[in-house]
């Protein structure tokens, strides 16, 4: 009887659909330096949009002509993107002594921020497939 079990639990598995696979390309249009690296932190979740722990990072170059990132492998969903111009090469985004960025940084849908990131939701968009965005770093 077990054998019978372990055979009708690996057929359910072989036949269980497997999860979509969906790829993100990103592209940072119209930097004004071509110095440094574009951070970039995507998230699945409000709940990881808030706490900052992004799904997936991923790093594109600005020196290159239209700076591009692509995250290949993605669960179907929703997704939203966190990016910042690293002009300087030091791995984070510059602040003034008030908190106020210094380089250049946007969102997923150009999202604008209030007092703040935007709400998961002004960043958020469906991820199926294969997927194109263009984010503007201000």
């Amino acid at each position: 009887m077990t054998a019978l079990k372990t055979l009708l639990v690996a057929a359910a598995l072989i036949a269980a659909p497997a999860a979509h696979a969906a790829d993100l390309t990103l592209t940072f249009p119209g930097l004004k330096a071509k110095t440094g690296t574009v951070l970039i932190a995507v998230y699945d979740s409000p709940e990881r949009w808030a706490s900052g722990k992004p799904t997936r990072a991923a790093t594109a170059s600005a020196a290159a002509d239209l700076p591009t990132a692509k995250l290949e492998g993605l669960p179907d969903g929703t997704y939203a993107v966190r990016a910042v111009h690293d002009v300087d090469g030091d791995g984070k985004m510059g602040r003034n002594p008030f908190g106020i960025p210094t380089e250049p940084y946007g969102f997923s849908n150009d999202a604008p921020p209030v007092m703040g990131p935007p709400a998961f939701e002004a960043a958020a968009f469906p991820l199926k497939g294969a997927v194109a965005q263009a984010i503007h770093l201000n």
